[in-house]
């Protein structure tokens, strides 16, 4: 895949979408293209994360054992925490089909961040819009939940 696909792919991302296009050239040379066929796991829950995937082609389940969390396909990412945190994965992803991903890892991202802030930037005002939406369903959740305990007492 050239640096310029990689970059198209990257802007598209919803991590990377408030980076400049100079910032995700950086990115786009850390990126690693990768293909992996249909029933591989990527990742299992529990174990260490050190990075994150992009997927250019095919599609990829997020689970906890049996339980699906999501079906993710192109140009969705996955296991993003994973750049800025050493922490154990909280759910599995394995694939649906034949994909083709982009692997950055941590070190390479550290690295590259080290020298150029903006890119932390970019990721964190995305980290902090999907928190407040979490944290909007959150409360709706709440509010939903309150409403049906107050409905069912006598």
């Amino acid at each position: 895949m050239l640096i310029i696909e990689k970059v198209l792919l990257l802007k598209n991302s919803e991590i990377f979408n408030n980076c400049r296009e100079s910032d995700l050239m950086e990115i786009a040379t850390i990126c690693h293209e990768i293909y992996l066929d249909k029933n591989i796991n990527i990742f299992k829950k529990g174990e260490a994360g050190n990075c994150m995937y992009f997927i250019h082609t095919g599609e990829v389940t997020i689970h906890d054992e049996q339980h699906q969390l999501a079906v993710l396909t192109e140009n969705e990412i996955f296991g993003e925490l994973s750049l800025l945190d050493s922490d154990t994965r909280s759910a599995s992803a394995t694939t649906l089909s034949d994909c083709t991903l982009l692997k950055i890892e941590q070190e390479a991202f550290y690295d590259l961040v080290a020298t150029n802030t903006d890119i932390l930037k970019g990721i964190m005002r995305t980290l902090c819009k999907r928190l407040r939406e979490q944290d909007r369903i959150t409360v709706e959740m709440k509010k939903s939940k309150a409403k049906e305990n107050l409905s069912v007492e006598p």
